[in-house]
């Protein structure tokens, strides 16, 4: 159900959600007058159901401002009157609704999103309670694609998702039957931010693994096996914001914990270092890097850890909820004084369904540089982020 609070002494206006069988056949008349049409704008609160349990509530000022709270996260948006119809503005997308009275029925009206034509009923009333009808709701009091993949694209996005990662990986190298190999990594990848009262946020994001067809080189047998299960699991944990001006940063730690079920599948060490994210956001694109060191701290394996991890990423996004850019994830081996090195390209959309965001995106990298005995050649990538509600964060 949709519905929209007019605060105002004598009118309240409920922005319903379709259209019951009398409202089918009901006559309309289109209100074009702006000073009407301004009273009824003004100073209105709307409230959304996007799926079971979660709501999207919007504020619309009179002095022309508002915010639409959905998920977590504040969508700025402005609003006016515009040859007869009601346009609201975000990020430089206008959309436009036209507003029709109900013929014979003087607290009826319907609006209707001039682009995509979904409509919604809106019922206005001195007193007594509106009429609750079933069907679809308007964009006034939901986010759109366009404005969720934005606030995606920005890593200190307070929005809560649940991507699952799969890459496939070819591999190259000076040892026999290299080139033949490839495996598959399954990786979860959850995001919990916790947005704080001085408008900073704090991120939890572990990574969970699974390996499979993982080749293992047996030097016995001059030639490679192949493993499978979980791999070790990683986490950060940072505090960052991202300022009025646009510039996004965060600082906190990275660990790596031995969980792999599997000696071939990790070395059996804890790591553990700090992180730093320094970027700029604009409506266009966000570009920037996270840059990371771990060094191992315990653990029974007899192998040493010392990894820099350098994150790069422009996202470019021309709207519609469409985003591409290239992210390669560059990492320089200490301990072996090797680096690994991607050309990246990404492609990605976030689409509404049901009501519920989702982000799906694939991903290229060719590896210029690697370890030459074994390593990876090419990884491609598809991943699935459905947008979820954070329940953690009532408890902080």
């Amino acid at each position: 159900m949709l519905k929209v609070v007019l605060r105002s002494k004598l009118l309240i206006v409920y922005f319903l959600v379709g259209f019951a069988n009398s409202a089918i056949a009901q006559e309309w008349e289109v209100v074009t007058e702006t000073e009407q049409l301004r009273q009824l704008m003004s100073d209105t609160r709307l409230v959304s159901t996007l799926e079971p349990g979660v709501e999207a509530t919007a504020t619309y000022n009179a002095d022309g401002t508002g915010e639409l709270n959905a998920w977590g996260e504040t969508f700025k948006r402005t609003w006016d009157v515009r040859d007869g119809k009601i346009c609201t503005n975000s990020r430089d997308v206008i959309t436009c609704y036209t507003l029709e009275r109900a013929i014979g029925e003087e607290t009826t009206f319907r609006a209707t999103n001039t682009s995509t034509n979904e409509s919604a009923i809106v019922s206005i009333t001195r007193d007594g309670q509106p009429v609750t009808v079933a069907g679809s709701g308007v964009g006034m009091a939901k986010p759109s694609a366009d404005e969720i993949a934005k606030s995606l694209a920005n890593p200190n996005t307070p929005l809560a998702s649940l991507t699952l990662k799969t890459q496939y990986r070819a591999f190259k190298g000076d040892l026999p039957n290299a080139t033949e190999q490839n495996s598959t990594t399954l990786l979860f990848q959850p995001s919990f931010p916790f947005p704080l009262d001085n408008g900073a946020t704090v991120f939890f994001r572990p990574a969970f693994p699974v390996l499979l067809d993982q080749p293992v080189f047996e030097g016995d047998e001059l030639d490679f096996d192949s493993v499978s299960g979980m791999g070790d699991i990683g986490f950060d944990l940072a505090y960052g914001r991202t300022t009025d001006t646009g510039i996004l940063w965060a600082v906190g730690m990275i660990s790596t914990l031995p969980t792999a079920t599997k000696d071939e599948l990790g070395p059996d060490r804890w790591s553990a270092g700090p992180e730093v994210i320094l970027g700029k956001l604009t409506k266009e694109y966000v570009v920037g890097a996270l840059t990371s060191y771990q060094t191992d701290i315990a653990g029974s394996g007899d192998a040493d850890v010392s990894l820099t991890t350098i994150n790069a990423f422009l996202t470019l996004l021309p709207g519609g909820g469409w985003n591409w850019g290239s992210a390669p994830i560059i990492s320089y081996d200490h301990e072996a004084s090797q680096w690994t090195l991607p050309l990246n390209l990404t492609l990605g959309k976030t689409i509404i369904m049901g009501g519920r965001p989702w982000k799906i995106s694939a991903e290229v990298n060719y590896y210029t540089e690697q370890a030459d005995a074994f390593g990876p050649e090419w990884m491609i990538g598809l991943n699935v982020a459905p947008v979820v509600e954070n329940i953690f964060a009532k408890y902080f």
